[in-house]
């Protein structure tokens, strides 16, 4: 995240377009939150689905997708780094 955007980052997430909601529940995903860690700009989200492979390939393919990831763009920092799937090593359940 770009440390000058930080704040505006923050506040167009609290005005997601009705659109993505959509989609979202449409490809599967519940209970999506967004970590940040504003001393390095560091953003983890979490989201939970039944199949986790699928969603994220429904949301990819979702035409609202390329909008929202272009108008969230502005926000992150050149060669910030890639989306990642972390390894899940414990669950409470």
């Amino acid at each position: 995240m770009r440390p000058e955007k930080l704040v505006d980052d923050v506040a167009a997430h609290q005005h997601v377009w009705g659109e993505i909601w959509e989609a979202l529940a449409a490809a599967g995903w519940r209970n999506y939150s967004l970590f940040l860690q504003a001393e390095d700009g560091m953003v983890v989200g979490y989201f939970e689905a039944d199949d986790v492979d699928a969603a994220q390939d429904a949301m990819s393919h979702a035409a609202v997708s390329p909008r929202w990831e272009a108008a969230m763009a502005e926000y992150f920092a050149p060669g910030g780094g890639d989306k990642q799937v972390l390894p899940q090593y414990f669950h409470l359940p």
